[in-house]
């Protein structure tokens, strides 16, 4: 074989192998979806905010407020040449009125091209406390914004789902340790809830815990619920009830702990 064909050879051996690793980058380049998807995702928000925006103007009723005050209010977030069919509201009575409380994202669907139908729980009083669901159609384009197109769809109000229980995985305590954190975790919350600076909690928690009381604008009032899982440290569940000093009025608080045992005596290490 003539040796003069070796370089010749390795010569287009490498502009091949360069062509393909360009073809292949080009093909990466064309085929990668992280752009689109964030785009998508830009313009989903944009579409959520817009209609959660809307929502509490739009269901806000003044019988006394004039026409051209409505659309003002509802101006920013609507498609202009749809605003006064999507605007419009016709009061029985002037002194009627309807305020919102809050308006609450449900979920969205995507539909072709840039746009989006919102799913807005909004609460209100009239004068008696209602909830609706609203189905707000948004278009949303990066770089351009979002309007609603048309007359939001009104929906009776869906019941919560309810959430299943998450278990640790780890076999409950004992109830004599149980027992013998109890009066521990007791005086730790009405520590958190009544004392006035860190330091009063140096008994109750464990050194590096960053952690200060509330000053007692709550007062604790009684444990109820303690559950108790782990070889140390361990995760602790606790249902116990408050007081508003100022009020008088009674709640509920839930915490999760991380506590540790030390000499037999037990420290909050964290709450979650």
């Amino acid at each position: 074989m003539d040796l003069r064909w070796f370089p010749k050879l390795l010569l287009w051996c490498m502009l091949m192998l360069s062509s393909l690793g360009a073809v292949s980058m080009l093909l990466r380049t064309e085929t990668d979806p992280t752009p689109a998807l964030l785009k998508r995702t830009t313009e989903q928000q944009m579409a959520i905010h817009s209609a959660l925006n809307f929502a509490r103007e739009w269901m806000r009723w003044y019988g006394e407020e004039l026409p051209e005050a409505r659309m003002q209010r509802l101006k920013p977030y609507v498609n202009p040449e749809t605003l006064v069919r999507i605007a419009s509201l016709q009061p029985e009575q002037k002194t009627k009125r309807q305020e919102v409380i809050a308006s609450e994202f449900v979920s969205v669907s995507s539909g072709s091209g840039s746009r989006f139908t919102v799913r807005v729980r909004v609460i209100a009083l009239n004068p008696d406390r209602v909830v609706w669901e609203l189905d707000v159609p948004v278009w949303a384009q990066t770089g351009k914004g979002a309007a609603v197109t048309a007359p939001p769809l009104i929906r009776l109000s869906q019941e919560p789902p309810t959430v299943p229980e998450t278990g640790s995985g780890e076999t409950a305590v004992s109830s004599d340790v149980k027992q013998r954190m109890r009066p521990a975790l007791e005086s730790f919350l009405k520590t958190m809830y009544e004392g006035n600076d860190a330091e009063s909690l140096f008994n109750y928690v464990t050194t590096g815990a960053n952690l200060k009381p509330l000053g007692g604008r709550l007062r604790f009032l009684s444990l109820e619920r303690l559950e108790v899982t782990g070889t140390g440290p361990y995760k602790v569940a606790v249902t116990f009830s408050v007081q508003d000093a100022a009020t008088g009025f009674r709640m509920t608080q839930e915490w999760r702990l991380t506590v540790t045992e030390e000499n037999q005596k037990f420290f909050v290490a964290a709450v979650e």
